[in-house]
């Protein structure tokens, strides 16, 4: 009997003395990292902007226009002719004095209408003529996005005939007044819409007279700085603005840990902040849903470290 308790005593002594170890080696063993995304800090260009429609227009437009009444005999040219200063356009009979006259162009371009017809009487707008390579747009803007814009700004365009090409223009005009629109018979009435000008550049392979184009005005613009989403910015129990960054451990190579960047605030759009500080350098991982950890806390990173 008392072989049998010595022999119980031992087995509790072993049973307790493992799970004493084992509560020391779980204690002893370093907490579970939590597993992160990253995205790499880099430097790039951000932008506010304004969207618009418009139709391309010719900047040189001339129309050639007769009242004498006298006969079109003949018809010289037609649409879509290039014509220079001095060329025939048409030729006119007078019935009176019998006679012919043969008129020319006082400007070069490309014949863009013709309402002359051979046999009718020379009355009001007979030709227009355009340059086809001197090229504006002429948009609308909405009254709520007025005040964000003003002449010489950048101008993106693009169109549905020309996918992916973009054209850089120039903002040359903003109307004082608003588009004087017919009458609503809705229950609501339309919103003011303002004219608008854009000035384009010679080379506009693609772009014709009469397409409808999409118009991306840039109102701010910085250029060579960081920025990142607004997910990825914290804000630190003194109210600074931070960012979280996993960097690797010292003490332990291989291994990642949360530090805090307090940073500075610039320029924002819809999606992104500018940040600034002296502690940032290009390349570092930013965690973009920091949220969810502290500094200090041990992290894994989803896709490897970013260099």
């Amino acid at each position: 009997m008392k072989n049998k308790r010595i022999i119980l005593g031992i087995i509790i002594g072993a049973v307790i003395l493992a799970g004493g170890g084992a509560f020391v080696y779980a204690s002893t063993q370093a907490p579970t990292a939590t597993i992160v995304k990253t995205v790499p800090l880099a430097k790039g260009t951000l932008q506010n902007t304004v969207s618009a429609t418009g139709v391309v227009e010719s900047d040189t437009l001339v129309k050639i226009s007769n009242n004498s009444t006298d006969i079109v005999e003949q018809v010289y040219v037609s649409v879509g002719e290039w014509v220079g200063n001095g060329d025939w356009l048409y030729q006119l009979y007078n019935k009176e004095t019998d006679t012919y006259t043969n008129i020319k162009s006082d400007t070069s371009g490309t014949i863009t209408a013709i309402n002359a017809i051979k046999g009718g009487m020379a009355s009001g707008e007979l030709f227009t003529i355009e340059d086809t390579n001197d090229l504006k747009i002429t948009g609308k803007i909405k009254e709520a996005n007025l005040n964000q814009i003003c002449e010489n700004m950048t101008v993106t365009v693009k169109s549905d005939a020309t996918g992916d090409q973009s054209f850089q223009g120039n903002l040359t005009k903003i109307a004082p007044t608003a588009i004087k629109n017919e009458p609503s018979t809705g229950a609501t009435s339309k919103n003011a819409e303002f004219e608008i000008e854009v000035d384009l550049p010679t080379d506009v392979p693609g772009l014709k007279i009469g397409m409808n184009t999409r118009l991306t005005i840039v109102t701010e613009e910085k250029n060579d700085v960081f920025s990142i989403p607004f997910d990825a910015l914290v804000t630190d129990d003194s109210g600074k603005s931070c960012i979280y960054i996993a960097k690797e451990n010292p003490d332990t190579p291989g291994t990642w840990i949360v530090e805090s960047i307090p940073v500075n605030l610039g320029l924002e759009t819809d999606l992104s902040v500018e940040i600034s500080s002296d502690q940032l350098v290009a390349g570092m991982a930013v965690i973009s849903q920091p949220l969810t950890i502290q500094p200090g806390a041990a992290v894994s990173l989803e896709e490897g470290p970013v260099v």
